[in-house]
C-alpha cells in the first residue's frame, strides 16, 4: 500500500516533468527502485530499533545495579544510626553509673575528694583483682551486682563503638559503589539520547516535554506505585503476592501477528483510536512481545511486566474466561491501556509512561521504539512522539 502512495507522488512529479519536457523514465520503470529504498528505509529503522532496545536493555540493567546500591547504602545506613542511638544510650547508662559510683567512693571519705577518682573507677572496674584503696573496694563490692551491671554496659558500649566504625566503613565502600553504578547509569544514558537524537524529528521538544515533566509531575507520580520497574530488594514480597493473591498462569504463546492485533484493539478500546503504536512499543520493551516472559529482579511478570502487587488492582479479565491472568497477553495488554490511560494516554505520553515506569530514560525508549513503529507504517496520523 505505501508503495503505490509513493508511486502516486512519483506519477504526479513525472506528469509535470513531462510538461517541461524533461521526462526521461516511465514510473513503472521506477517501482524496483522504490521498492528497494522503501525496503533499505525500513531496514533503517529497523536496525535503530534494535539498537535502541540494546541500549534500554543495558540502561534496565544498570537501573537495576543502581537500585540495589542504593538499597544497600540506605539499609547500613539505618543500621549506623540504630547503633548510634543504642550507643547514645548505652553511654549515658554508663555515666550514670560511674557517676553513682564515684558519689559513693566520695562519700568514704566523708565528701573529701579523691585524687585520680576517675582513672582509679576506670582501672578498678576493669579488674578488681587490685584495689587501691580498701574503703572504695568496700563501696563497690557492697554492689557488686551493679559493678557487675556497670561492667557489662562498658563492654557492651565499646562492642559497640566498634560495630559503628565497621558500619561506617561498610558504608562508605556502599557509597562508592551507588556512586559507580549511578555514573554507569548516566553513561547508557546519554548512550541512549544519542541513538534517540537519529530518529528524533524534535529533540529540544522532547526535552523541554520531559523538564516540564519533572517540574510538576515527577513529586505526584513518584508517590504513586509503578506498574513495572521497582527495587530488587521487593521481588520476594511480589513473588509471594503472585503465588498467593493472583492469578499467574502459563499460557500457550501466540503470534507476533496475535500481539498487534491486540495492541490495536486494546488502543481502540480505552480511547487512544488508532494510535496503538506506543502501547506496542511498551510490550516490546518490557518483554519483547511475550519473548520475556520475567519475573524481572523486581518481581515483574509477564508480556507486559507488571508488578504483581499493581497487578492486583489493575489486572482486567480481557479475553473474557473468568480470570486476570497476568501472563496472559490478552489480559495483560488492555490492562496496560488502562494503566497507561489513567497516567495520561494517550493526552500526555510522557506522564502515562512516566507513571508506568517512573525512570526518564524508559520514557526515552518506548517513545524512540514507538516512533521506528510508526515511521514503518507510514503513519502520519499520529506522533511523532520524539
Amino acid at each position: 500500500m505505501r508503495i503505490w502512495a509513493v508511486l502516486g507522488v512519483v506519477s504526479l512529479a513525472a506528469g509535470v516533468t513531462g510538461v517541461a519536457g524533461a521526462q526521461t523514465e516511465e514510473p513503472a520503470a521506477q517501482i524496483p527502485i522504490l521498492e528497494e529504498r522503501v525496503e533499505e528505509q525500513d531496514a533503517s529503522l529497523q536496525e535503530q530499533i534494535g539498537e535502541i532496545s540494546a541500549v534500554g536493555a543495558e540502561l534496565e540493567e544498570a537501573q537495576a545495579r543502581v537500585n540495589s546500591a542504593q538499597a544497600r547504602a540506605g539499609d547500613l545506613g539505618e543500621q549506623t544510626r540504630e547503633l548510634e542511638r543504642e550507643r547514645a544510650a548505652r553511654r549515658e547508662t554508663f555515666e550514670t553509673a560511674k557517676a553513682g559510683y564515684e558519689e559513693k567512693a566520695r562519700a568514704a571519705y566523708k565528701g573529701g575528694g579523691l585524687q585520680g577518682l576517675s582513672f582509679l573507677l576506670d582501672g578498678l572496674l576493669g579488674s578488681t583483682d587490685s584495689l587501691a584503696d580498701p574503703r572504695v573496694a568496700e563501696i563497690l563490692f557492697d554492689g557488686r551486682e551493679n559493678l557487675e551491671a556497670y561492667r557489662e554496659s562498658r563492654s557492651i558500649l565499646h562492642n559497640t563503638s566498634r560495630q559503628i566504625s565497621q558500619k561506617k566503613r561498610d558504608y562508605e565502600t556502599a557509597l562508592q559503589e551507588e556512586r559507580a553504578q549511578t555514573e554507569d547509569l548516566r553513561r547508557h544514558e546519554e548512550e541512549l539520547e544519542e541513538v534517540i537524537a537519529r530518529i528524533s524529528q524534535d529533540k529540544a521538544r522532547t526535552e523541554a516535554r520531559l523538564q516540564e515533566l519533572r517540574a510538576t509531575e515527577r513529586a505526584r507520580i513518584l508517590r504513586q506505585k509503578a506498574a513495572t520497574g521497582g527495587g530488587e530488594a521487593q521481588r520476594s514480597y511480589e513473588l509471594r503476592i503472585a503465588h498467593q493473591e493472583i492469578v499467574a498462569r502459563p499460557v500457550e504463546p501466540i503470534s507476533r501477528k496475535q500481539y498487534r492485533m491486540l495492541y490495536r484493539k486494546s488502543a481502540r478500546k480505552y480511547g487512544f483510536g488508532e494510535d496503538w503504536y506506543v502501547l506496542a512499543a511498551v510490550g516490546q520493551v518490557e518483554s519483547n512481545h511475550g519473548q520475556n516472559m520475567g519475573p524481572s529482579t523486581a518481581g515483574a511478570m509477564g508480556p507486559m511486566q507488571f508488578l504483581p502487587s499493581t497487578w492486583e488492582t489493575a489486572g482486567v479479565d480481557g479475553n473474557g474466561d473468568g480470570v486476570a491472568n497476568i501472563m496472559d497477553p490478552r489480559d495483560a495488554i488492555p490492562a496496560a491501556a488502562g494503566y497507561l490511560k489513567t497516567g495520561g494516554a494517550p493526552q500526555d505520553w510522557y506522564r502515562a509512561l512516566f507513571t508506568y515506569n517512573h525512570a526518564d530514560w524508559y520514557v526515552m525508549k518506548v517513545l524512540g521504539v514507538a516512533e521506528g513503529y510508526r515511521r514503518l507504517a507510514h503513519d502520519n496520523t499520529v506522533g511523532p512522539y520524539i
